[in-house]
């Protein structure tokens, strides 16, 4: 019985101390191929291997086709934008290339979205807009804040992303 219990103990304790190197070498490694990548679950089950930003508010426009109900299903959606990749939804677009403008933010809302920095929370009077090739709705074209926010439009609601960390 003894010798039974001290093997599972014995497992268990080199499984931690395996995990706790490797996740040390990681952390001292630029390779990615090195670490172990722990997946997280996204609200409606699909799989992301890390969270950068997540849902946290919407704006519905004028001639959306999305309402209350489908943004509000949004809500704490996760979001990694990696160099070459965009994860959503359950989706990835690969080889992902990005371009960005800064833009003037009044104009540019007003005229794209028929609304104002104000609804959004941010006074500053430009934003950056970045420009993809990447097929998810919304990720063709999305905005970047100053605070690091971004404000991506899917079927004419203006989802707020909040960064999952601030630093």
């Amino acid at each position: 019985m003894y010798a039974k219990n001290s093997l599972i103990a014995f497992s268990v304790m080199s499984g931690i101390f395996f995990f706790c190197i490797l996740s040390a070498c990681c952390r001292a490694s630029d390779k990615k191929l090195d670490c172990l990548e722990q997946p997280t679950v996204g609200a409606k089950g699909g799989a992301s291997v890390r969270v950068l930003w997540t849902v946290s508010a919407y704006h519905i426009g004028k001639s959306a086709v999305w309402g209350k109900t489908e943004a509000q299903d949004m809500l704490f959606e996760p979001l990694d934008i990696s160099t070459s990749s965009i994860t959503f939804d359950g989706q990835t677009c690969q080889d992902v290339t990005f371009e960005s403008e800064i833009v003037d933010a009044a104009k540019y809302l007003a005229e794209g979205y028929q609304t104002t920095p104000q609804t959004f929370g941010f006074e500053e009077k430009t934003l950056r807009v970045i420009k993809t090739n990447c097929f998810l709705p919304g990720f063709s074209e999305y905005m970047r804040l100053m605070d690091r926010r971004l404000i991506v439009p899917i079927n004419g609601v203006l989802f707020v992303f909040e960064p999952a960390v601030n630093y």
